[in-house]
């Protein structure tokens, strides 16, 4: 079936997507919507105001150690953070009309707790662009963190004049309602933000604390469920349906709502002091990493914008290093060398990448996506099976070497093993598509022929799905 010979058009969801859609400034909004996430742990990352866990008498021989590890996190984590705002400073220095800039720049302030600044550098992101809603959005947080709710109200709504369906200003501005008692303002904002394309679990929640604000109880316990749909294990959504069911006069729901509210608690609170243990985690530092790996893509995007690739690269590849977790990073990288026609310095940066991070699965990976792009077939696979070994659980390092091996029409026999493998770990469209075109070279017109059937019902306007269903159906 010599019609079956070109391999799988569509790759992995995440990777297609990260690899094609780096629309800069939509990642900035991105980067700047996280903003506060190392506020959330200020106290913790600073060792002088850190609590201590109970101590047990078994660990007070442990206690300089423990304390010495906390320290030095809690320097790497002021470090981090300091490079954050260093690297936004001098993108401000290169380009001093750039709104973008600022924001970035604005952000990293609030971010070590400096609001004066923040709010300066974000007043001028939006004196140079007054529709950057996420610079409305960081204002608003910190009238809020200063008590002044009427300005946080009027940040919030000249954003939503703005972008009327911003979620997370929708969020944000129904919380400061609740806050200053007005609970019917609260609840048309946050059915816009439940209604919208990317509704949160914050605004569901908020929802539900706004009717019972209100008094409205049956829309309010409506609420929470739709919270315990989404979240099956939401401790305050549950305390939610028994206020609500109380209120209501369902006694046997409301105490059946709190025996599942307590058992919950106590395991929030275990789960708490579980985490207290962890010194990475009492010092805040996978988030302080994880968040300043999305300040330097900010700034590599905007480098980028501005025809500065090398400088964007830079940044890349630290932010790879900051999330090794993440492929986004590498396939922002990827975009910049295929845009440049480069495979052979993109091989160099993943090999690279590799000897700095060999642990991390995605750096194997897409060395291995450059392999077979500069035709090494040997190297191609060994740097998939590589990223394969480092992440079993996940289905991209299959299901590239499913298309590696489809493509040079080799291995023929394991490709197809691989394309069930992949369909079981993530049934989705684009993998049933990939073991169609597997079945197929294999001689398997049957299987091939199941395989795009259930490609084409997840994904019915797919017209290369149709295409190849056609194809299969006319051949003998």
């Amino acid at each position: 079936m010599d019609v079956y010979r070109s391999g799988p058009r569509s790759r992995s969801k995440v990777l297609r997507h990260a690899s094609t859609c780096f629309a800069w400034a939509t990642w900035i909004c991105f980067c700047l919507a996280l903003a506060g996430g190392w506020r959330e742990i200020e106290a913790q990352t600073d060792p002088g105001t850190a609590e201590e866990a109970p101590s047990s008498s078994g660990s007070k021989a442990l206690s300089v150690d423990s304390e010495e590890v906390k320290l030095s996190a809690a320097s790497e984590a002021a470090a981090v953070k300091r490079e954050g705002v260093a690297v936004a400073q001098a993108l401000v220095q290169a380009y001093p009309e750039d709104a973008l800039a600022y924001a970035l720049l604005g952000s990293a302030h609030y971010n070590i707790g400096q609001s004066e600044p923040a709010v300066r550098h974000l007043k001028r992101c939006l004196e140079l662009n007054p529709n950057q809603i996420d610079a409305y959005e960081i204002l608003a947080r910190v009238a809020a963190e200063k008590g002044d709710l009427e300005e946080a109200v009027r940040l919030g709504e000249e954003a939503i004049k703005r972008s009327p369906a911003h979620p997370e200003i929708l969020t944000q501005l129904g919380r400061t309602y609740l806050d200053l008692g007005r609970a019917t303002d609260a609840v048309a904002v946050l059915l816009k933000a439940v209604t919208g394309q990317r509704p949160n679990m914050d605004s569901a929640y908020l929802l539900g604390q706004a009717y019972l604000q209100s008094k409205d109880f049956v829309q309010a316990k409506a609420a929470f469920q739709r919270v315990i749909a989404i979240s099956p294990r939401h401790t305050q959504a549950f305390f939610g349906l028994y206020t609500a069911s109380l209120r209501l006069g369902e006694a046997g729901e409301a105490e059946t709502f709190r025996e599942e509210f307590q058992k919950l608690q106590a395991a929030d609170s275990k789960a708490q002091t579980d985490r207290s243990a962890q010194e990475d985690t009492r010092t805040g530092l996978p988030l302080v990493r994880t968040t300043m790996a999305r300040t330097l893509f900010g700034a590599s995007q905007i480098y980028r914008s501005h025809g500065n690739g090398d400088q964007a690269l830079g940044l890349l590849r630290k932010s790879a290093l900051f999330d090794p977790e993440n492929p986004m990073y590498r396939a922002a990288a990827e975009a910049v060398f295929q845009q440049r026609k480069a495979p052979q310095e993109g091989l160099k940066f993943f090999q690279d990448l590799v000897q700095e991070q060999p642990q991390a699965s995605y750096n194997h990976l897409f060395l291995g996506r450059f392999q077979s792009r500069v035709d090494n077939f040997e190297g191609a696979e060994s740097a998939y099976l590589k990223a394969q070994e480092l992440a079993p659980g996940r289905s991209e390092p299959p299901r590239s070497l499913v298309d590696l091996y489809l493509r040079k029409r080799r291995k023929l026999d394991v490709a197809l093993v691989l394309a069930r493998q992949v369909v079981e770990m993530e049934p989705s469209g684009s993998n049933y598509h990939l073991l169609a075109m597997a079945c197929a070279n294999n001689q398997d017109r049957g299987g091939a022929l199941a395989a795009i059937r259930q490609a084409i019902a997840r994904n019915p306007d797919e017209a290369n799905y149709r295409q190849l269903l056609q194809q299969l159906e006319k051949a003998p």
